[in-house]
């Protein structure tokens, strides 16, 4: 749910926020904002909102996909993975 407020800025400010909307890619001065109370309010967060440890976590895993992957031969050897009922699996 979004709440509409109303804040008054000096004009070289609201200026200077309308360029940096392309610079730093943001859709509107309320995004430009948001973020900005995003970062006074809660931190270090990313901007996919994480933590950096979190973020650089989740980018550390994404580099090596494939090296804990596994592979099932079928779907019965999938569903009974799942239900606990298979040691039958194939590390990739």
């Amino acid at each position: 749910m979004l709440t509409t407020i109303n804040i008054s800025l000096p004009m070289d400010m609201y200026k200077d926020a309308k360029k940096a909307l392309t610079a730093k890619r943001y859709s509107s001065v309320s995004e430009l904002i948001r973020d900005a109370l995003r970062k006074t309010l809660y931190g270090e967060i990313t901007q996919n909102g994480f933590t950096k440890e979190f973020e650089d976590y989740v980018l550390e895993s994404a580099r090596d996909p494939v090296k804990n992957d596994i592979t099932f031969k079928s779907e019965k050897a999938l569903k009974a993975y799942f239900n606990g009922k298979s040691k039958v699996i194939r590390k990739v």
